[in-house]
């Protein structure tokens, strides 16, 4: 697993300086150069929507010209009218590609994980310089699932000595499950990487005190 500083290069747009390894994320700040680059990877984006639908509107065409084909020995003109209305049906029957919504959801989605990912190298720091942990089981482990870059979704496990959480990037929202070692379940929503850095240190704070508690 990765620390919190670390991650699968697999889900990562390029930063500022083109390398891809979150050195220069901070916060929530977006420079004109990481801008670019979100620009041209959601353009790309939209460009292969368009092609997949377009793909599967031609194929959608070429089976019904084969069986209208295959029909029979019917009238031309009476062949030709049903397909014209075949066409016709499939133009308003086909579902919409989604580009501009699909397009949005991913741009959110790669800001949002950016943070995510800032707000765990701050955790770290955090746990080592105000919660004084040192040892080698202090470290907060990380493991991102390796998605498509293009994937609109964003998912890893996060585990803290006995505290281990799943969470999952969907756009703008950020989707906490927990389980605990007694079988209890919790499943939380947040709309910022801030309220999850919260939740995170309170988390954290539970964990250094029953450890403590136990020794």
């Amino acid at each position: 697993g990765d620390d919190a500083a670390g991650a699968s290069s697999e889900q990562r747009p390029p930063d500022d300086d083109g390398t891809g390894t979150g050195t220069t994320a901070t916060g929530g700040s977006q420079s004109p150069a990481r801008l670019r680059a979100l620009c041209r990877a959601l353009l790309l984006h939209s460009q292969s929507l368009y092609h997949e639908h377009s793909t599967r509107m031609r194929r959608t065409a070429d089976k019904q010209k084969l069986a209208a084909s295959k029909r029979g020995n019917e009238k031309h003109a009476t062949t030709m009218g049903s397909h014209a209305r075949t066409r016709e049906g499939a133009r308003t029957t086909t579902p919409s590609p989604r580009i501009l919504q699909s397009c949005v959801g991913l741009g959110c989605k790669f800001i949002l994980e950016r943070k995510v990912r800032a707000v765990l190298a701050d955790l770290a720091a955090w746990l080592e310089t105000d919660m004084a942990c040192s040892r080698d089981d202090d470290r907060i482990v990380v493991e991102w699932l390796p998605l498509a870059l293009f994937d609109s979704h964003s998912r890893f496990a996060l585990m803290f000595r006995g505290t281990c959480i799943d969470v999952g990037i969907d756009g703008d929202v950020l989707r906490v499950t927990q389980m605990s070692e007694q079988g209890g379940y919790r499943a939380v929503s947040f709309g910022s990487e801030l309220e999850l850095e919260l939740f995170l240190k309170l988390e954290f704070r539970r964990a250094l005190l029953l450890s403590e508690n136990n020794d």
